[in-house]
């Protein structure tokens, strides 16, 4: 039930008039200082490009020098790349009928991931991107790249990539390649489902001939020189193997095209490391003649694993078409002829 106010506690016209005042006073200071909040965020805006053109210098974004936090910072600065233009819209990982609908699949690949996926001026190439067309080219649907640096670990990735998106805003694609297709990882990863294992990586000893002859074990680096990336799985084993018997011969680099071409060089006999990279990269430099042998990793859990594809957990049937279209490619041979084109032998993935 309603109450009227009594006379005793209504307030008077003079009072009413004063508080009128202030209000329309409060809203006044308020629209003056609008001017000035639109100067800050427009300010904002200029600094943060500012800082992706910063962050996206040849030199500055090498990310042998990021620090955790610019690679954090790179991750969330969307890359969707559509014939060769930026999207500024953030998107969503959809089901199979709406990639149909929208006529387009938007993959995420890797940015500097040789022979993967890189770039050749502001075109994406490689293993994943040129995969990735024919996927597309299955389920009858245009092809949309969404090309990102790789997080802190795989767990960071799936999360910014596939079901939520990066911490500093962009959107996540229907697919993800490139993704370990590990059990344990899906079991960590709950909101994104691994599919589609389509190759097998291999830490192998990439060896010349001519120096070590046909067959080629870790016995020779007691006198032989031997490359290997720094801060790898294949670096800590070459480095403690048989006591550190061949640590004196261990030669270090930072960047995998630096090896390369110390390889061609003849500065080391060898490089030891993930096949597939050793590959691109000494196609990349022109060297030739390398033969490849795995060798026994003992104390190392996982000298081989396959990669595979992630989509969201409610883009399942998705996936399953991902699949059915990866079968045919492979029957096909497509798989090996993208694979040979860009220097890299097809490993195809052997499920235990």
């Amino acid at each position: 039930m309603r109450v009227a106010a009594s006379s005793s506690t209504r307030p008077s016209e003079a009072e009413q008039g004063a508080a009128a005042g202030g209000q329309l006073k409060r809203r006044h200071k308020s629209l003056s200082a609008l001017p000035g909040a639109v100067s800050r965020m427009a300010s904002s805006a200029r600094n943060a490009r500012a800082a992706a053109a910063h962050l996206s210098h040849p030199i500055r974004s090498d990310p042998i020098r990021f620090s955790r936090l610019a690679r954090r910072m790179v991750a969330g600065l969307v890359c969707c790349v559509a014939g060769g233009h930026l999207l500024a819209a953030p998107c969503n990982a959809r089901p199979l009928d709406e990639v149909k609908a929208s006529n387009l699949l938007r993959v995420v690949v890797y940015e500097r991931n040789r022979p993967f996926s890189w770039r050749e001026g502001e075109q994406l190439v490689g293993v994943d991107v040129d995969l990735a067309a024919e996927l597309a080219r299955e389920l009858g649907v245009g092809i949309e790249f969404i090309a990102r640096m790789q997080g802190e670990d795989v767990d960071t990735d799936l999360r910014a990539n596939v079901w939520k998106g990066p911490v500093l805003g962009g959107g996540v694609g229907d697919v993800m390649l490139h993704v370990p297709y590990d059990r344990e990882l899906g079991v960590r990863n709950r909101e994104a489902v691994l599919v589609n294992p389509y190759f097998e990586q291999r830490i192998v000893l990439a060896f010349d001939p001519a120096r070590l002859g046909e067959v080629a074990g870790l016995d020779v680096f007691k006198r032989e020189k031997v490359g290997v990336q720094l801060g790898t799985v294949s670096d800590y084993f070459i480095m403690f193997a048989d006591g550190g018997a061949y640590r004196n011969n261990v030669l270090h680099f930072m960047r995998l095209d630096d090896g390369a071409k110390r390889y061609q060089g003849g500065e080391m006999a060898a490089l030891f490391g993930i096949r597939s990279e050793t590959e691109g990269w000494l196609a990349a430099v022109g060297a030739k003649g390398a033969r490849y042998l795995e060798v026994p990793m003992p104390g190392i859990q996982r000298s081989r694993w396959n990669l595979g594809m992630a989509v969201k957990e409610n883009s399942r049937d998705l996936g399953y078409a991902l699949g059915a279209a990866l079968d045919k490619i492979k029957a096909a041979g497509t798989l090996a002829a993208i694979c040979a084109r860009h220097g890299v032998t097809y490993a195809a993935p052997r499920l235990d």
